[in-house]
């Protein structure tokens, strides 16, 4: 933040001296001064089927599978139940992914895709 003095003149007789302050600052960096960052909107919505992209591995989350067993095999059909975001992971939208069995595991964007693709903008295409 930098600060200045201007000197204004606002009539004839009166000069007025006024502080400054530029508080412009790149998105960044306000991220960081306020230890805030918006949540990203997520790409997929609640409702829709999707395969996992890889095995999903217990991150300690689940207390009947051993940290870092196999809960999921990769290209496992489930269905996205909630859409949520992850202060601890910059607000990252996770998703809530029931799988076969009723197993209910919290994944990325990265680990899952859409079984049917994304929808798009225009109304009845698929992306």
């Amino acid at each position: 933040m930098t600060d200045r003095k201007t000197t204004i003149e606002t009539g004839p007789d009166d000069i007025s001296e006024i502080e400054v302050i530029d508080v412009s600052v790149e998105e960044e960096e306000a991220v960081n001064l306020a230890g805030f960052a918006p949540p990203r909107e997520p790409k997929y919505e609640w409702g829709i089927a999707v395969k996992a992209l890889v095995d999903l591995l217990n991150d300690g989350s689940h207390p009947d599978t051993p940290v870092g067993g196999l809960l999921v095999v990769k290209d496992t059909v489930g269905e996205i139940v909630r859409v949520g975001y992850a202060p601890e992971a910059n607000n990252l939208p996770v998703y809530l992914v029931e799988f076969p069995g009723g197993k209910l595991i919290g994944c990325l964007e990265e680990e899952i895709i859409p079984v049917l693709g994304v929808r798009s903008a225009a109304p009845g295409r698929m992306g």
